[in-house]
């Protein structure tokens, strides 16, 4: 089992960090090289990551492979809600992503146009939301969304987009994972 992807992606850390003591290989591509985006290339019609190799079979996207291996491992029964939470994780996450490539690109992404508002107010909706997730008590258990929203608060803040100031809870909820060792292995600092 092979897991590709890059070592700053929020979407593979948080799989790397839940396959923590399983048997697997992860292989570290360059994305932004053209090298990188070569073998990505040659991996994946989508062209992003992570991409999960099974001898000839290939898992694409972050979701699509916890729930595989979820099943395959018979690791954890997510709710109606954690799923939901998970959603409402992956859409802040590609909104930041999309954003920040835009920046990355020269586009500034403050300036007063339809989209970036709508951008915007979109991850003010959805931080807001978590935060009151996060104040009632829904990501007490270190389980796979737990470990999502980690990587997405740990990624916007190693990534410039937002400091959490205004979300206390949040900010709190990420610090206090700090310590976990399979956290410390994956900062993407390190990278």
């Amino acid at each position: 089992m092979k897991l590709y992807g890059s070592l700053t992606s929020p979407y593979v850390r948080r799989l790397r960090i839940w396959l923590e003591h399983t048997d697997y290989e992860f292989i570290s591509l360059d994305i932004f090289s053209s090298e990188g985006r070569a073998r990505l290339e040659g991996l994946s019609p989508a062209r992003k990551i992570p991409l999960l190799e099974l001898g000839k079979d290939k898992v694409y996207d972050s979701r699509m492979i916890y729930n595989y291996l979820n099943k395959k491992l018979q690791r954890e029964e997510l709710t109606l809600e954690e799923e939901n939470l998970l959603t409402l994780i992956d859409e802040a996450n590609q909104t930041y992503v999309h954003l920040f490539l835009l920046f990355k690109s020269g586009i500034d992404t403050r300036q007063d146009s339809l989209y970036f508002n709508l951008q915007n107010e979109r991850v003010v909706s959805l931080l807001s939301h978590l935060n009151a997730r996060v104040e009632d008590g829904d990501f007490q258990r270190w389980n796979y969304p737990a470990i999502c929203l980690y990587c997405l608060l740990d990624w916007i803040d190693f990534r410039e987009l937002n400091n959490l100031e205004g979300y206390p809870a949040l900010k709190q909820f990420r610090d206090q994972q700090l310590s976990r060792s399979e956290v410390q292995q994956t900062d993407p600092r390190e990278a």
